[in-house]
This record gives C-alpha cells, structure tokens and sequence, in this order.
C-alpha cells in the first residue's frame, strides 16, 4: 500500500482550550475529585498515572503540554521530557536530557509588589528587561548570570515564570540558545501557540472540515464504523508523551489520531466528498468556484484557513484536486 505524506508533516494545531487563568485552581474539580487526585488527573493535563500529557504542534519539532493548576501551556522539544516532581501540580520539571541543566516552569501566586518579585529573582547583580512572548504579551527576562535566567509573565493574580539554569555547563546553554528561546517565548495561558487573530477573513468553516463520513473528534470506534472497515496499518507516534497514531486504510486515506480522537484526515479517493461538493479529481477551477482563493499557495499546496490556521488543505496536480486534508483547529474552543 502506498503511504501518502500528510501535509503540514502530520500535523496541524491543537490550538484553543481554556480561558486565562488568574491563579490556582480550587481544591476539587468538576465531579468533586480533590487536585491530585487519579481522577482529577485524568484529564486533558494528565494522565491516569500522573504522567503530562503531551499533544502535536504546528511545528513538527514540538509538543506542547498544559499546567492545569495555574493554567499555563508551553511547548518543548519532541525528544525532551517534562515531569511533575511537587505536591501540588503547581511546577514541571523540564528533562533535557542533560543532568547539569536545570528547568523548570511554574505558577506562583502574587504576594506584593512586582518590582519586589523580579528583584527577589534577580538578586544583588542581576538586570530586568523586558521579554516579549510570542504571542505578543510582555512579561520580564531578568537575567541571574550570563547563564541562568529566569521569564516571568503575568497572569491576573499569579506569575508564570521559566527558569533555567545552566551555570554547571555554559557550553550547553550556547549551544541550545535558540530551543530555550523558542521554549521562553511559547509560555501563554492559551492552548493555541500560534496563528490565532493572524486574519479575520476565515475561508472555511468548522462545518468545511468533513469527508465524507468522517468528521474530526470522532472516536476510534466512529470512525472504523464510518469507514466501514479497520486499517491494514497503524504506526504509533514515537514522539515522547504523544498518545498519537497514523492509521492507514486500504483506499490511501490517512487519519493522525490524539487521544483516541480523530486529529487529521487525508484522502487522495474520491468516495470522500467535502460538504460543499468538492472531492479529488475535481478540477482547480471547482475548487476556487467552491471555495474562492486560498490563504497560501505552497507550489500547489493550497491552504484555506480559519482564524489563521490552514485547516483545508489541497493539493494541485495537473490542474485537478490530487488529495484533500482537514485538520483540527481552534473553532474548538470547548476542550475541557
């Protein structure tokens, strides 16, 4: 069976999730299950062992993980690790796979002035600028020593602070200074890490995202029983904390599932029909009649977007629609 690549290197975005926090949880969930414990646990955070849960990002090389206690996410390196070593849930360790490097990423609560808190990092000799996060927020970099810094943003009532510390080996920290930079700069109390607010003119809509019978966030179940047969292959994710498999069918079509919820579909067979009529073999011309032009156009690779994210993808051959990509995306907001 040929494997056919999925656009965007298998993955899309895992974007809007939870509102803004303003500082810790309370001690008890929805069902009443106190923080901590297994059943507060499982959850969209953590696993039923305690372990981070760990989802795709728009950038291949990441993954992305939320603190649900202060409500912050972040993103690192497919191949590092982040645990939770506190009694409360309130920090993760983040393991790059050296011992001598030390970083950690944590709430705390506001207790006084902002200036006091900044300086109480900083020390005696340690200066405070301005840091700007990515999605534009400005928070501080106070800088310890050339080689131990801390990021700290503001979040209503609480602090979420980065710190790293690599004054046991300078050589690390030059030579990764641009992962801790891209890790700094993904600190936000949003799920979605990039393209949201990009553009308000969206070319598609979250009713769009459907091939045929299969619509994103189906279950393992829904879908076999919507594609009416198993898949002659499943490959699972090898990246650390992703719950995440490719499935492939024998008519070609491709599905990257999360959590046991459909993340991203491929088609290249034209049994699967979008709800507005367009399916592969279809011309370029039915394509732009159906569905105007496209945010991006990658030498054939067109992309229509939605909040800023190319969620509908299609690839152009010949003049003719050779294969159809939906993707999950921030119109889901209600993840929790």
């Amino acid at each position: 069976m040929k494997k056919f690549v999925l656009f965007l290197l298998t993955i899309s975005v895992i974007l809007t999730g939870c509102s803004a926090a303003s500082g810790p949880k309370g001690t008890s969930d929805a069902t009443g299950a106190a923080v901590g414990d297994s059943a507060a646990n499982a959850s969209a955070a953590k696993t039923l062992d305690g372990e981070i849960r760990f989802y795709p990002t728009i950038d291949p090389d990441y993954k992305t993980a939320n603190n649900e206690i202060f409500d912050f996410w972040f993103d690192i390196p497919v191949g590092w690790k982040a645990v939770d070593n506190t009694n409360d849930g309130s920090a993760y360790d983040i393991l790059p796979g050296n011992d001598n490097v030390k970083i950690k990423i944590y709430g705390e609560m506001k207790d006084g002035s902002e200036d006091k808190f900044y300086k109480s990092l900083a020390g005696s000799n340690g200066t405070v600028d301005d840091f700007t996060y990515r999605d534009g927020w400005v928070g501080k970099q106070i800088k310890v020593t050339d080689n131990e810094t801390y990021y700290v943003r503001i979040d209503g009532d609480s602090y979420l602070v980065l710190h790293v510390d690599a004054n046991n080996d300078p050589e690390w920290k030059n030579e990764n200074g641009d992962i801790l930079s891209y890790i700094a700069q993904s600190g936000r109390t949003t799920r979605e890490s990039y393209g949201l607010g990009l553009s308000d003119d969206n070319k598609v809509t979250p009713d769009d995202l459907q091939l045929g019978k299969i619509k994103l966030d189906m279950t393992y179940d829904e879908l076999i029983k919507a594609m009416g047969a198993k898949p002659e292959q499943e490959e699972a994710d090898k990246n650390e904390g992703l719950n995440a498999k490719t499935l492939y069918f024998a008519d070609s079509t491709q599905v990257y599932m999360v959590d046991n919820a459909v993340y991203s579909v491929n088609v290249t067979n034209p049994d699967y029909v979008t709800p507005k009529g367009l399916k592969t073999g279809d011309s370029e011309a039915k394509l732009k009649e159906l569905y105007g032009e496209p945010s991006s156009d990658k030498n054939g690779v067109l992309g229509y977007s939605y909040n800023g994210y190319d969620l509908f993808t299609v690839v152009i051959e010949g003049g003719k629609v050779s294969q159809i990509q939906i993707d999950k995306g921030s119109w889901d907001t209600e993840v929790y």
